[in-house]
């Protein structure tokens, strides 16, 4: 009668390893599934919203007028939506500079394809959709099959969809856009405009991914570390093709969103929001060294944007200081939260001891 075979020794440490690299994972799994702790630092950006409205309501007495305030909730929604998919972007360790060529691209097509091509309103938002989809995936693939750092990627696809939303109509821009389809996204809705509203349920239906699924629990098991997260199954590839499609999708519907509110399609139209969405994602707490995002920060900052922006104007203060003003806004928020964790940038890693050979 034979004797079963016991494992290697070599098999025995590679299970023995797989097991420790799987802790953090698990680790990461029961926290995101036990009740949240209060975040201080998630706390200020709040605090600082507050700040900041209450400034301006002193400055000036019609900033905190309910008309103004629903000036600046609309101002803020493409802000918003495009920044909600950049925070899955930024949560995976990534970055996604071409979400502002894909709201000009879907934006100018989306409009041809109903003033030239006669397509309805509703066909057309669907297409423009499923192109800010194919233009994601895109991104993701470049990343992921041909190991494409991500700034260098969406650098390249940033210029290539921009050129292709000038190819499209020749560089000009699309005029009489059907009412159906202002209607659809520039409206009203019991007062409230049809652009919060869609960011409102967006935003429910991201955090609902991010937290409460298991492909937002890959998504931060990602940014977290890669390799563990591969060591416990999750297929990485997969996972960051998928951010980046859905950051493509909701880069569309904020290039559909700027068609309603104006009126036109320009081809250039969503060049403007790449910073800011990135920075409203920022200001919100997402991570630039991946493994951490707030759905509801990246509304907040997107919020402290449009509040800003808005004050200013109130003031009277020359357009062109708004950018100094919002990237002194994410230099600070940045700031404070490396400032938080101890500057984890400048700690220089230990040297791992050295195992001595065996015979």
């Amino acid at each position: 009668m034979s004797q079963p075979t016991l494992p290697r020794k070599d098999q025995a440490e590679d299970r023995g390893k797989n097991a420790i690299d799987r802790r953090p994972y698990a680790t990461a799994i029961k926290k995101s599934r036990t009740r949240p702790v209060l975040n201080l630092q998630a706390l200020g950006i709040y605090i600082a919203a507050v700040v900041i409205f209450l400034i301006f309501g002193l400055l000036n007495p019609n900033f905190l007028t309910s008309g103004n305030l629903r000036d600046i909730a609309v101002s803020a929604s493409v802000n918003a939506i495009i920044g909600l998919g950049i925070t899955f972007v930024i949560i995976t360790g990534g970055i996604d500079l071409a979400v502002g060529s894909i709201a000009s691209f879907v934006g100018i097509v989306t409009a041809s394809l109903m003033v030239n091509a006669g397509t309805s309103p509703f066909l057309a938002l669907l297409a423009g959709i499923a192109l800010g989809l194919a233009c994601g995936a895109v991104n993701g693939l470049l990343i992921t099959k041909l190991k494409l750092p991500p700034f260098i990627a969406t650098l390249g696809t940033m210029s290539i969809y921009q050129g292709f939303a000038y190819v499209v109509t020749n560089g000009r821009p699309v005029y009489n856009v059907p009412k159906d389809f202002v209607f659809m996204l520039n409206s009203y809705v019991g007062g409230i405009p049809v652009a919060v509203i869609l960011v409102a349920v967006l935003a429910i239906l991201c955090w609902l991914l991010l937290r409460r699924t298991v492909f937002g629990q890959n998504v931060i098991a990602t940014g977290g570390s890669e390799e563990t997260a591969w060591l416990s199954g999750v297929r990485v590839d997969r996972v960051k093709i998928a951010v980046y499609a859905l950051s493509g999708v909701l880069a569309g519907v904020g290039g559909l969103v700027i068609v309603a509110r104006i009126n036109a399609a320009q081809t250039d139209a969503g060049s403007p929001y790449l910073l800011t969405a990135i920075a409203s994602a920022v200001i919100g707490g997402a991570n630039l060294m991946g493994g951490e995002g707030r759905i509801a920060g990246t509304l907040v900052g997107a919020l402290i944007l449009g509040a800003l922006t808005n004050g200013l104007v109130l003031l009277n203060v020359p357009s062109f200081y708004e950018q100094i003003v919002t990237g002194l806004v994410v230099v600070i928020a940045v700031a404070l939260d490396q400032g938080s964790k101890g500057w984890p940038l400048l700690k220089k890693k230990k040297p791992e001891p050295q195992k001595e050979a065996t015979a």
